[in-house]
């Protein structure tokens, strides 16, 4: 059975006395909904993404609120902390969830955000390497002991300890060779990125299944991918085709590959119709059309789980129609 994940939205109401209320409730209509997980991105010093900087203590407060929902990072910008400061705020979290937390890292591509941390960017993934070692060998010997090229740590305890044994899940994420290859040794399973198509998507996947086979792992997929749902396609159009348009202009860097024509000529401010956009890209449309791309890349990639960025509004009532549209409609035909 394919599990469905969703990204939180992060509405700030900073006038409000408490500005996270709505994310909250939020979160806490995805848990009755039946979503797997819930999960915010992160950066530094960039308010306009809305990803908050310290993701562990907002979802420290959405497990307080919640029953059933995985809680995550998708994906924590590992490299830019220690690796202990990290392993206590995520095993925090997973003790205050009940054993609900996933930790889904990578390394990020923004410069900026490593020189505000005084950080050398082009080192980022081997402190990245690092960091993984470190959290993987602290919480299975319970002594965060290290001797590296970028951390040291003396023999220290691990504590609080994690809720999941042998730990909570690590999920990987990145779109580079040698990030899926990482995600294959060091981690639990992969954050494939949301930017490439199938035919691209494809490839990763194989060579991410190949890398566990060589490690001995076992292979997770938890395929990022835009979303949206209404009832007509016009409304999809309207609502959310020039909201992906921003998407790969913000993201442009991000991507894998240069090859794909039509988020070429989207970038290159080209036309392009709604139905090439969604066709083994995005899961969007009416509810049958979400049913029929979903089953597209289940047959062909086969992921474990699908981690779906409703990116079709920043009003709280519309995203909250279209979340509660998509699972009525859509999850029950995957259960």
């Amino acid at each position: 059975m394919v599990r469905f994940s969703l990204m939180l939205p992060t509405f700030v109401d900073a006038a409000a006395s408490r500005p996270y209320a709505r994310t909250i409730a939020f979160a806490e209509r995805a848990d009755v909904l039946g979503y797997h997980m819930g999960t915010f991105g992160h950066h530094s010093f960039t308010p306009e993404i809305g990803d908050p900087a310290a993701p562990f203590a907002l979802l420290s407060a959405i497990a307080a609120r919640t029953e059933r929902l995985r809680l995550g990072t998708g994906v924590y910008l590992a490299p830019l902390h220690h690796p202990v400061t990290l392993a206590e705020q995520a095993a925090t979290l997973d003790q205050i969830s009940g054993g609900r937390a996933v930790l889904g890292v990578g390394l990020g591509y923004r410069p900026y955000e490593y020189e505000g941390f005084g950080l050398d960017f082009h080192r980022r993934g081997g402190r990245l390497e690092e960091t993984l070692t470190v959290l993987r060998n602290g919480w299975a010997t319970g002594d965060f002991e290290f001797d590296g090229e970028h951390f040291q740590i003396p023999s220290c305890a691990v504590n609080p300890p994690c809720v999941q044994r042998p730990h909570l899940p690590i999920l990987v994420g990145g779109s580079a060779p040698r990030a899926i290859e990482r995600a294959a040794r060091l981690g639990d399973g992969w954050f494939a990125l949301p930017q490439e198509s199938l035919a691209v998507m494809q490839a990763q996947v194989d060579q991410y299944r190949d890398s566990c086979r060589a490690h001995g792992r076992t292979p997770y997929i938890c395929l990022m991918r835009n979303a949206w749902v209404a009832p007509t396609m016009g409304q999809v159009a309207s609502e959310w085709l020039p909201r992906m348009v921003d998407f790969h202009h913000t993201f442009a860097e991000a991507r894998a590959t240069r090859d794909d024509e039509v988020i070429e000529r989207l970038l290159a401010g080209e036309a392009f119709s709604l139905e090439e956009y969604i066709e083994a890209r995005a899961v969007a449309g009416t509810p049958e059309m979400c049913i029929a791309e979903i089953q597209r890349w289940v047959d062909a990639i086969a992921p474990d789980e699908f981690s779906l960025i409703f990116g079709g509004s920043d009003d709280y009532v519309r995203l909250s129609e279209a979340v509660e549209l998509f699972a009525r409609e859509v999850l029950p035909a995957f259960a």
